[in-house]
């Protein structure tokens, strides 16, 4: 699931063409401010550092300065409503045409309603955003919000194993590149004595979040996985085509 609707559910937030619709709508033209009010406007106008707490990657001076960007543009309920409504734009273009559109929102919905809200402050706010009628938009609304409790999961795994965010980001695949994405300043410290620990924060990750498919029988957690993953693929093959 983390290959398959995590890397699906990434793409829109990353991609160019959120950041321009988000300044049309109003929000920031920086894409970290409006990140910080989209995204993670869900989790309503709270304390900043409820914001620094639940982003949990981030460098915490660095997501205070793009909240408060943020906030300065507008409210973090507005934000988050646009970013909404860019996230199910995003799957009516990329899904719309994916034969098992439905049945995959039908899966996910069942997951996302069951599923338990602790430590999973931006699963809930995604999982209270309004949802549009059944077709691509509202599906990948859905594949947003199952990344964000996976995103939970994995924070509270992180938290568990006595590994502070920094490690864990220098500890991953990206490293240093996403440790300066983030707002790391260097230098970064040898960590290249923490790759069981990673292991141990990865599956202690899966165990956390295998409970959320209990609602579903084998047979249909075997059927959101291949049509998980085939999504993924007829998304990237409409990015492509329409660029």
């Amino acid at each position: 699931m983390r290959g398959s609707i995590g890397m699906l559910a990434m793409e829109w937030l990353m991609a160019p063409s959120t950041v321009a619709k988000a300044a049309d709508a109003g929000l920031p033209d920086d894409a970290n401010a409006a990140y910080a009010v989209g995204r993670l406007g869900v989790l309503g106008d709270c304390p900043v550092d409820n914001v620094v707490a639940a982003a949990h990657f981030w460098e915490p001076e660095k997501m205070r300065q793009m909240v408060a960007d943020g906030r300065a543009r507008t409210s973090p309920n507005a934000g988050a409503a646009v970013y909404a409504r860019i996230c199910q734009e995003w799957g009516d273009d990329h899904l719309r045409d994916f034969e098992g559109v439905g049945r995959l929102g039908e899966l996910c919905a069942r997951v996302v309603e069951s599923a338990r809200p602790h430590g999973a402050p931006t699963f809930v706010g995604w999982r209270d955003q309004p949802l549009p009628d059944p077709g691509g938009g509202r599906t990948f609304q859905l594949c947003q919000t199952m990344r964000e409790l996976r995103f939970g999961r994995h924070c509270v795994a992180v938290e568990a194993s006595g590994v502070s965010p920094l490690e864990a980001i220098l500890s991953g695949p990206s490293g240093e590149w996403n440790a300066a994405f983030f707002g790391w300043p260097e230098p970064y410290p040898d960590l290249s004595g923490l790759a069981d620990a990673r292991e141990e924060i990865e599956a202690l990750t899966d165990r956390l979040h295998a409970p959320d498919f209990s609602v579903l029988s084998d047979t249909e957690r075997g059927e959101l996985r291949e049509l998980a993953k085939a999504a993924r693929v007829h998304a990237a093959e409409a990015t492509g085509g329409s660029r």
